[in-house]
């Protein structure tokens, strides 16, 4: 199992009304869908997004060609001691 820190979240933006075929494309691909509403929450081992998507710059793979418009990888939060 991936520490923590190799687990990648993101949104995926679909095209209108593909939210659904997405979230079941994903998920065949190894990609965990958290949420499916006007975007979709998901998250993967660090793996998983090199070999779908490719990194560091996530690229929309052929599968997804029509279903997805683009891919916002979350920044982790920077935490600061007070």
């Amino acid at each position: 199992m991936a520490a923590e820190g190799d687990i990648l979240s993101a949104e995926v933006e679909t095209a209108p009304g593909r939210q659904s075929q997405a979230a079941a494309v994903l998920t065949r691909l190894g990609v965990k869908v958290l949420h499916v509403g006007t975007t979709i929450s998901v998250s993967a081992p660090r793996d998983v997004w090199e070999r779908v998507f490719g990194l560091p710059q996530a690229e929309v793979p052929g599968e997804l060609s029509g279903l997805v418009v683009a891919v916002h990888l979350a920044e982790p939060p920077d935490f600061h001691a007070l």
